[in-house]
């Protein structure tokens, strides 16, 4: 079972969002930031795996990452558990509000569901996994 604590990674979409920084500091989340390791346009598929490696979670807006072959294949091969906010056009606040709600619900299936997964986050704050994949290491 993983560890009751966990590190979220913010995309470059987010990684400045302060409202979403709030809410996962005043949760105890540690947070890594995409701009913190890579420059701004790094594109997703050299990035994505580097969030794989450290075991970390994806917070992200972007849902198209399960449909682009170069990137699902990095979220598949690379074990990545990903977490997307299934409306795009929410606010910072909104998507703060709705990040408070999800995160005991994705510490359970980051407890519970196998990587790599991808989870969408609701704007009420509901969490569910829309797509798992065969990890590398089974094939």
């Amino acid at each position: 079972m993983p560890p009751d604590v966990f590190t979220i990674f913010l995309d470059e979409n987010h990684c400045n969002n302060q409202k979403l920084l709030d809410v996962l500091r005043e949760a105890g989340v540690p947070v890594e930031r995409h701009l913190a390791h890579f420059p701004r346009a790094t594109p997703d598929e050299v990035w994505i795996p580097f969030v794989g490696k450290n075991n970390w979670a994806l917070l992200t807006s972007d849902a198209r990452i399960r449909y682009r072959n170069n990137e699902k294949r990095a979220v598949q091969e690379n074990n990545v558990r990903m977490f997307y906010f299934s409306t795009n056009n929410l606010s910072g606040l909104q998507m703060a509000s709705a990040l408070k709600e999800a995160l005991p619900k994705m510490k359970r299936i980051l407890q519970r569901q196998p990587p790599p997964f991808c989870a969408a986050i609701t704007k009420s704050g509901e969490v569910h996994v829309r797509e798992t994949f065969i990890s590398a290491a089974e094939n």
